[in-house]
C-alpha cells in the first residue's frame, strides 16, 4: 500500500540474502500499488487510487488524495482522543470500505505469506521485524532494477531507486488497514499476521522518523544502536499484545501531531 518509494539508487554492495528477500518484499507490495503500471497493468491501479479513469481504486475509499474519506477521519480522530473508538468501528463495517479492506488485507496476506512464512512462529515475528526496521532507516539493497524501468520525466523517478516509506503519513495508513481488517475479516486466520504487521508499524515508524528526522517521535528513541534494540524488543513484545501495540500507535500518531509531551 504504498507510497512506499524510495530516493537515488546507491551503489550495488554486498548484501545478504535476507537483505534481498526484505527488499523483494517491500519491491512486491509496490509493484501491486504505486507501480501498478510498470508491474501489474491489468489491475488499471485497483490498489492503489485507481487509473484516472474507470477504476477509482481501493485507497480512495481510505486515504486522503482529493480529501480524507470518512474512515480516516474517524481513524485519526480516535487516535487523537478526541472522538470515541466505535466511530472508527462503525466507520470501517461500511460495506464500500470493509470490502476494500478485505481485497487489500487479502493482497497483504498473500505477499507477507510468500517472503515470510507463518506469522505465528517468533523467528518470523522477528525476521519481519528486521525487515520493517531495515525499510525505515533506508538500508535495504537499492531498487535498481525498478529505477531502470522509470523513464527520467517520470515524477516517480526521484524516489524509484530505493525501498523506503515516503509520506511518513503512510505508516498510520498501514495501522488504518490493519485495524479495520481486524475488525471486519475476524475469523479468518489472519490475526496473527496482522498483529505483527501493527507491530512493524509501531517500530518502522519511531526508526523512519528518529533515522531520518522526518518527523516527532518518543524523546528517548535516537539514531543508534541502543534505540534499535528497543525497538526490535518491544516490537515482539507488541506482536504478541495487539491492545498495547494499538495503543502505542495511537501515542505515536499524538506525539507526530502534537509533540512528545502530548
Amino acid at each position: 500500500m504504498s507510497a512506499l518509494g524510495g530516493e537515488t539508487a546507491q551503489p550495488e554492495q554486498p548484501y545478504s540474502m535476507d537483505e534481498r528477500r526484505y527488499a523483494a518484499f517491500f519491491h512486491e507490495l509496490d509493484a501491486w500499488t504505486e507501480y501498478w503500471d510498470v508491474y501489474h497493468p491489468e489491475t488499471h491501479g485497483r490498489f492503489y487510487f485507481g487509473d484516472g479513469s474507470n477504476e477509482p481504486g481501493l485507497l480512495t475509499r481510505l486515504l486522503p488524495r482529493d480529501g480524507p474519506p470518512g474512515v480516516f477521519k474517524a481513524w485519526t480522530r480516535a487516535a487523537l482522543g478526541v472522538a470515541p473508538p466505535s466511530d472508527f468501528s462503525e466507520a470501517a463495517r461500511a460495506p464500500e470500505v470493509a470490502s476494500a479492506v478485505a481485497e487489500i488485507d487479502a493482497l497483504l496476506g498473500r505477499i507477507f505469506s510468500a517472503h515470510f512464512g507463518d506469522a505465528a512462529d517468533p523467528a518470523v515475528r522477528a525476521d519481519y521485524l528486521e525487515a520493517i526496521f531495515r525499510f525505515a532507516t533506508n538500508t535495504l539493497p537499492p531498487a535498481t532494477e525498478r529505477d531502470a524501468k522509470i523513464p527520467a520525466d517520470d515524477p516517480r523517478k526521484p524516489t524509484a531507486g530505493r525501498h523506503r516509506l515516503e509520506g511518513d503519513l503512510m505508516w498510520f495508513a498501514w495501522a488504518l488497514v490493519l485495524e479495520a481488517a481486524a475488525l471486519t475479516c475476524a475469523g479468518d486466520g489472519q490475526q496473527a499476521r496482522r498483529n505483527l504487521m501493527l507491530a512493524g508499524v509501531a517500530t518502522g515508524c519511531p526508526a523512519d522518523y528518529a533515522w531520518r528526522g522526518h518527523r516527532r517521535t518518543r524523546s528517548e528513541y535516537a539514531p543508534d544502536d541502543a534505540t534499535a534494540e528497543i525497538l526490535r524488543e518491544r516490537g515482539m513484545r507488541w506482536a504478541a499484545a495487539p491492545d498495547d501495540c494499538a495503543r502505542e500507535i495511537d501515542a505515536l500518531y499524538r506525539i507526530r501531531e502534537w509533540g512528545p509531551d502530548s
